[in-house]
Parts: C-alpha cells; structure tokens; sequence
C-alpha cells in the first residue's frame, strides 16, 4: 500500500484508490485550456458546477511549459493567481486536481520560442538521414527537442519543479509526466551529436552485449536501426527521461512521495521501434511510476482492444512485482471514437485497467459544434472544443453518452469486483 504524501485517508493498492479503506472510482476530465490565461481559467471556473454535477471527483490540469516559461529558462514568468483560483475553485466543488505538464514538442506540445532563441539548434533532435525534426507525424510542425539535450533537460526540469513548488504539491492527487512520452513513431531518432555520446558511454557500461558502433556518419543503415543493442539503449533512455522528469516533479514538493503518473504509447505494432526502441524494455526501466496510462487502449485502427499493450505491463508487474495501476491516457476523447466501438472499449477497460478510473478528454461545452466540422484545422495552440465529449449544451456526445447515460451499470460491474465509494 502506498499512502498519499498529503491526503493522509488515501492510499494506493492493488491498482485502485482508496478513500477511508473504501475503492474510490475516479472520474478524471481534462479541460484543455491556456492555464495562464485569466479569462479561460473564469470560464471554466463557471462551469464547475456543471462538471461537478456529471460526477466527475477529479480535474487533470495540463499546464503547458511555453505558457508560463516564454523565456524557456525554467522559471515561472507569468502570474500563477489565476490558477491557484481555479483549484480552490475545483477543491471548493469537491473535487480532486491532478497536474500534468506538456514539455516536448510531439503531439501538440511546444518548447518556449525564448529557449531556441538561447539555443537556436543544438537541443534539436535529428533524425537517421541527419536531419533536424519537427513533428510531422502529427502535423503541428512544432520542433523536436533531443532528449539527450542537456540544455533542453535542464531548463524543462526546472520549469517543473519551479512550478511544482509554486502550486503547492499539496494541492494534487497525482501528477503526470509529459504526455505520450516517445521518440517519434513516424521517423528514427535520436542521432544527435549527444545522442552518438550517450550511446558511448552506454557501450563503455555494457560491455558484454554485443553491439554496433553508432555509424561515422549518417544516414545510419538500416541494420544499425533496428540493431538490439541500439533499441535497448534508446528503450533505457525513454525510460530515464520519464524517471529524471518524475524526480524533478518530486523535487518541487521537497523530495516527498508524490504519486506519478506516465503515459504508455503501445501503438500500431510497426512503429513501437521507432516510437520506443524495446517497449518491454521501456516498461522495466520505468521505476518513478505508479500509475501507468496505457495509450492506446483501444485500436483505432483495428477498432478492437489493444491487447498486447496491456499484455506488456502486466508482464513487467509480474517480473518484478510492481504494484502499478493500470489506466488509460484518454479513455475516449470527443473525435477519435464511435458510438459502436463503446460497448467493447468499456468492458476492455474493465477486464484489462485495475479500476483506478476512467479520463475523458476534452471537457467543454462544444459551442463551436455547429459552426465545425470534425477535421476542421484551426488555430491556436489547442484542438477546436469538438474535441470535447460534450456538445454547446453539456449534452453527452454519443460516445460518451455510453457512459454518462449508463453510468449506474458500469459502477455496479466496478461494484463487484470491490467496495466503491461513488
């Protein structure tokens, strides 16, 4: 069992949460927002009420670095009153906050525009042609920072741990590490000056695995790619990079035993290499990590359970004990989903999670809905509100209405495996 640093009646165990020795289902939403934006911030607080209502006990706050850290230096540069507001706002309705942070430059994340000015291309990740990465897979276009940077690593740690102390780590039920922490499923990296280092040294540390020389120069072949050695080695890096990042959200609290949180991108089979070498070796490594976000859950391809995901982490509990809550990184969110894929996706989660909870991505009333269409590109920083599972009236949208408008059965079925508190 693992107690809560602050929450003194909460504990971990088993892969659930409980609350007073009871199993506490949690229903996390995560509001997508600009969170150092006083405005924003108001309009959400309005809506509190609404959200509380729909029986959700927590909120995942995704504090974007480039928002609060223009400079890209780390340190905290813009008022944090009105998000401390808000959280007084979310504990005052009864609720938990969780705090996640967003500091690559994959999947919808930026670097702060004032770090490439300090470091216009070092820091950049290159790819096995020798060319500098931005993030086409997803088409932001954003750059990709190497994530053996020392630069990048230094300031993106401080800036967590910076705001961490600023918050309060008393003030979170459990903080989350960047979202989908990966190389890249769409290219190869990382074969950066520092990468090529790395690797050497982690050669010099290895000695008995037989193993290829990083290439004299690129593009590297092939056979070095997909090489096991070089695998394995940028799966233990992955891994380090997830545990240096838990240890400096750790560190903003004092060093105290805060409960981190970690997406698992087990995505389609073909681009696990490039996304994180050796996925098992990946998970063995993750050793910060108590609450482990399976992404994706569901095959949105196959539109079927991804299996072999949670095939993996239970695996690596059962090699070396670990006592990890299994969920989800987005259970569903509001564009990527089918009304009948739902029956299936929810008794997956059920067979396969530790029924710590479920999260639903974005929560918003969708006042953008008759106005957009679901592949309409806008812009700003994030997707338009039909993101949401909701539409402009609070309304469940099909998928989610799965849930919300069966809610009392899905609770019975988590009922039967444990005492809920609901």
């Amino acid at each position: 069992m693992k107690p809560h640093p602050y929450f003194k009646n909460h504990a971990l165990s088993e892969g659930k949460l409980w609350v007073n020795g009871k199993h506490y289902f949690v229903k996390t939403g995560k509001p997508l927002r600009d969170y150092s934006d006083a405005e924003s911030i108001n309009l959400l607080i309005e809506d509190l009420e609404t959200i509380a209502a729909k029986g959700y006990n927590n909120l995942a706050l995704n504090c974007y670095w480039h928002h609060f850290n223009p400079s890209g230096d780390g340190q905290i540069e813009v008022s944090l009153d009105p998000l401390r507001k808000l959280i007084k706002a979310i504990q005052a309705h009864g609720m938990h906050a969780s705090l996640s942070v967003e500091t690559y430059g994959v999947g919808g994340g930026q670097i702060p525009e004032g770090f490439w000015e300090k470091h216009p291309e070092d820091p950049l990740a290159v790819n096995h042609l020798g060319e500098r990465v931005s993030d086409t897979e997803y088409g932001y276009g954003s750059k990709v920072p190497s994530l053996f940077s020392k630069a990048y690593l230094n300031a993106s740690r401080l800036y967590m741990k910076n705001l961490v102390a600023a918050l309060g780590a008393e003030n979170f039920l459990y903080f989350e590490t960047t979202v989908e922490p990966q190389f890249m499923g769409a290219q190869w990296l990382d074969y950066s000056n520092e990468a090529k280092q790395a690797y050497s040294r982690w050669l010099g540390q290895n000695t008995d695995i037989e193993a290829m020389p990083f290439p004299d120069s690129l593009p590297a072949s092939e056979a070095f790619c997909k090489s096991s050695a070089w695998n394995t080695f940028r799966a233990q890096a992955l891994a380090d990079w997830i545990n240096q990042d838990s240890q400096a959200l750790k560190a903003g609290a004092g060093n105290a035993g805060l409960w981190i949180a970690s997406d698992y991108l087990d995505a389609e089979e073909h681009t696990m290499p490039q996304r994180c070498g050796d996925p098992v070796e990946l998970l063995r490594n993750m050793t910060e990590v108590d609450i482990i976000q399976v992404n994706w859950t569901w095959c949105n391809v196959a539109r079927q359970p991804n299996q072999k995901a949670y095939d993996r982490v239970r695996k690596v509990m059962a090699e070396y004990g670990r006592d990890w809550v299994i969920t989800e990184h987005m259970t569903i969110n509001g564009s990527d989903y089918f009304e009948s894929d739902m029956l299936g996706l929810i008794e997956n989660t059920l067979k396969n999670g530790t029924l710590f909870g479920w999260e639903f991505v974005d929560i918003a009333a969708d006042r953008d809905s008759a106005a957009t269409k679901p592949n309409d590109v806008l812009p700003g920083d994030f997707k338009p509100q039909h993101f949401s599972v909701y539409d402009a009236d609070w309304n469940p949208k099909p998928a989610m209405a799965a849930f919300e408008d069966n809610w009392a059965y899905w609770m019975q079925k988590v009922q039967e495996s444990s005492t809920v508190s609901i």
